[in-house]
């Protein structure tokens, strides 16, 4: 017993030393969704979505879907498919990029040429999914392996701008800025996201704890891969038609220019 607390005690150290040293963002996932069986073998369910960025400061989007999954119990009943649409309202927040003199060569030098400040801005995105689960249980345990493809359109966008020069021979910027407004190219991608979860049901408890790992990989860049979700949280049975579910999430972006963050996740779900 002594080991399990030394195990555990030394594990919160790692995790809370890991949040403080690391640079990353805390955000809060709520949704709400309700579901309803069109017959035997498929069902519709639509879904609210809000989520915070920026340690949960500001919001990162608004979001509503709408989904269509097939079930056929005679038929490969461990099978699922299932097709989505959900349009996204984001917020983008804003960033400073520097940007360098080049030498006779073309080659960069460590001297400033300009820095540009972005607002934060707004702008929509369109998004389609496939997908296929394959699920069975051992037990009181069960296993799902779910394979997603995802398509996204990013509409373009117009941010306030202010740029401002460097006077190299005092060593210091320009206070006085050039307002400008930078218009964000339209933009599309194409994912894989491969997901796998188990989770226990309790025997008469209407808590089932679950676990997941959630891997994207871009198949417009050669399958490079993008981020890593990892997830662990439980559904709570309130009755037959309800039910809400409590996660954590870290997200761990490829891209080191991606800021990767903790998530407090809470959803409700209702059948009618």
């Amino acid at each position: 017993m002594k080991s399990v607390k030394r195990i555990l005690g030394t594990g919160c150290l790692v995790l809370a030393t890991s949040a403080v040293v690391a640079q990353s963002d805390f955000g809060v996932w709520t949704s709400i969704e309700g579901s309803t069986k069109l017959n035997k073998k498929m069902e519709l369910s639509l879904e609210g979505e809000y989520r915070t960025q920026d340690m949960s400061t500001m919001t990162e989007r608004v979001s509503g879907a709408v989904n269509l999954s097939f079930k056929d119990k005679n038929f490969l009943p461990f099978l699922k498919a299932d097709v989505g649409y959900t349009y996204m309202y984001m917020q983008y927040m804003g960033e400073t990029e520097v940007k360098y003199k080049e030498d006779e060569d073309g080659v960069l030098t460590d001297v400033p040429k300009h820095k540009n400040v972005d607002a934060a801005y707004w702008t929509a995105r369109h998004r389609a999914t496939a997908s296929l689960t394959g699920s069975f249980k051992w037990g009181r345990v069960k296993f799902s392996l779910r394979e997603r493809y995802q398509y996204t359109y990013r509409m373009a966008a117009e941010c306030d701008r202010e740029r401002y020069y460097y006077n190299e021979p005092f060593q210091e910027w320009d206070p006085n800025p050039e307002l400008m407004v930078d218009e964000k190219l339209a933009k599309s991608d194409h994912k894989l996201r491969t997901r796998l979860q188990v989770s226990y049901d309790i025997k008469k408890c209407p808590f089932e704890p679950f676990a997941e790992v959630e891997v994207y990989n871009e198949l417009d860049n050669a399958f490079a891969l993008d981020k890593v979700r990892y997830t662990v949280g439980t559904e709570y049975k309130i009755n037959k038609e309800n039910k809400l579910k409590v996660f954590y999430r870290y997200q761990d972006y490829a891209d080191i220019d991606e800021v990767s963050g903790h998530v407090l996740g809470l959803g409700y779900a209702f059948e009618f």
